[in-house]
């Protein structure tokens, strides 16, 4: 089996402009984790929540919110995002994907065509519910 039978082919996408703020309120609104980084149609990068957090102060919002924790929702998405990606085409079998997974510590893969334009995002809960329900997504308990 290959990804593109499992992967989430909707994927939300930012640019590398948006601003920590924007990407603060995207994620209290979505159920996922990493957000893929688009600029001329093609994949610069991802972002994680976990990358929003790490750069938001613990003030903000508060009585002790500083000038300095307000200028944080300013730093753009350029600014966290990681550029270093790993990516899969849409190709790959779930089997290698869930290697490249587990041997790079990561939890998702953006899946890419030839031309690095974005077809679909693998994640690890994507794996599992594969290899817990298969392809159909039911299991009889």
């Amino acid at each position: 089996m290959n990804v593109s039978d499992i992967m989430s082919k909707t994927v939300h996408t930012v640019s590398p402009e948006e601003t920590l703020a924007e990407l603060r309120n995207i994620f209290a609104e979505v159920h996922y984790h990493h957000l893929l980084v688009e600029q001329d149609d093609l994949l610069v990068g991802i972002v994680s929540d976990r990358d929003v957090l790490a750069h938001l102060s613990p003030f903000a919002g508060t009585e002790q919110e500083r000038a300095c924790d307000r200028n944080l929702l300013e730093l753009t998405v350029r600014d966290i995002m990681s550029d270093s990606i790993i990516t899969i085409d849409p190709d790959t079998l779930i089997d290698c994907a869930s290697i490249l997974l587990l041997e790079n510590h990561i939890s998702c893969l953006p899946v890419v065509d030839e031309s690095n334009r974005i077809v679909g995002i693998l994640s690890w809960k994507d794996i599992l519910q594969y290899h817990v329900y298969g392809i159909d997504n039911t299991l009889d308990c």
